[in-house]
């Protein structure tokens, strides 16, 4: 298959993993009822999931060189084919467990890898801004699925066997059409790894992985909670708010690549973290929504930018063990800030929506810095 024809690929993927990844959600209150467990319990699904994507980058992350991209996304289709169905005939809570485990391990390992065979693809076929986007695009399909289907009445374990049907249609196409190159490395022993890390370019970098995500999913999973309970918005407005959200940042990330060519990699970052300050200030000052998509727009570009960066500057042979740290860090960040955002808006969501004053001023701090070590290394 032609470089094209593996980046197309690579792009439907990640929008079919997006669309999994992103149903959950929306059916926690479906689960809630059809198992009979409390809110606190449901609770947990996030974390599993989060937890074997973690689980699945980290250790992952010391094997995808020397097992081959090919072979290590066709494992995690496999597991994602055995969480699917799992789910689809799950007859108790401890299934439905065990599921949304197995699918964040196959969701983790398949992300690293389609990032990683991306990064191994010729410049002129490298659109990080697009790749991401595909993730928005799943993550906005996958609930427009989850509410056509509830609304018909269908047994929302239906919708896994949809997501089943599209997984052993994939993994036949990466087995007979081969789109994604078996290219394999020497293994990266853990005392390797530890030096790999201990590189300022690598950690820099990793931190603001760290911070960003963190900060993301921190004021999205909240947002709700601020519109409604500080802003005095309805719930039904602050859905629509959201989804308004997601279309900006959606188009935000589909215009990076020209924002990096306007801007630099570097710039864009710093600019856009500048711009999320300020519209956090604007939202936190005029309570009016607007401003929240003024903050979409400015987190857009910044994933995309800094994977871009990271994966152009490293070779080729660490890019796997890197992608599966870089991903993993967002799982710490998801962990540490959006729940440290959640405790304090316990108290005061005002002084919640604080913290990514001190996350954004950290990745403009951590990026000039980085901007310093790469001139060093030209």
């Amino acid at each position: 298959m032609t470089q094209k024809g593996t980046r197309n690929f690579i792009f439907f993927l990640m929008i079919i993993f997006s669309m999994v990844m992103n149903t959950l959600a929306p059916l926690m209150t479906s689960i809630q009822e059809r198992f009979s467990v409390s809110i606190a319990l449901s609770s947990t699904l996030p974390f599993i999931s989060t937890l074997g994507t973690m689980i699945s980058n980290f250790i992952g992350s010391f094997f995808i060189s020397s097992i081959g991209f090919k072979n290590f996304i066709t494992t995690a289709i496999v597991i994602q084919i055995i969480g699917l169905f799992s789910f689809a005939t799950a007859t108790n809570f401890s299934m439905i467990v065990l599921s949304v485990f197995l699918l964040g391990c196959a969701t983790g390992a398949s992300f690293m890898t389609l990032t990683t065979v991306f990064s191994h693809l010729d410049r002129k076929n490298q659109n990080f801004g697009f790749l991401n986007a595909c993730f928005g695009i799943g993550g906005i399909i996958g609930p427009l699925i989850v509410s056509l289907f509830l609304s018909l009445n269908f047994d929302f374990r239906f919708i896994y066997f949809i997501h089943l049907a599209l997984a052993v249609f994939i993994l036949i196409a990466v087995t007979v059409f081969k789109p994604i190159p078996n290219i394999k490395y020497e293994t990266i022993k853990i005392t390797e790894a530890i030096s790999i890390v201990k590189r300022k370019f690598v950690y820099l970098s990793l931190l603001i992985f760290l911070l960003y995500s963190g900060t993301e999913i921190g004021i999205i999973t909240w947002s709700a909670n601020l519109f409604h309970d500080v802003f005095a918005y309805s719930k039904e407005f602050s859905s629509i708010i959201l989804s308004l959200f997601w279309i900006v940042f959606t188009f935000g990330r589909l215009i990076t690549e020209f924002l990096n060519k306007k801007l630099t990699e570097l710039g864009t970052i710093i600019y856009f973290s500048i711009s999320l300050i300020i519209s956090i200030i604007l939202l936190l000052v005029f309570r009016n929504y607007i401003f929240f998509l003024f903050v979409g727009f400015s987190l857009s570009p910044i994933f995309p930018t800094i994977q871009k960066y990271s994966n152009q500057n490293l070779p080729g042979r660490i890019l796997g063990l890197y992608n599966g740290l870089a991903f993993g860090a967002t799982g710490i960040g998801a962990m540490i800030i959006s729940t440290a955002m959640g405790v304090i808006g316990d108290f005061n969501f005002n002084i919640s929506y604080m913290i990514p004053f001190i996350t954004f001023s950290l990745i403009i701090y951590i990026t000039q810095k980085l901007k310093q070590v790469k001139l060093l290394e030209n």
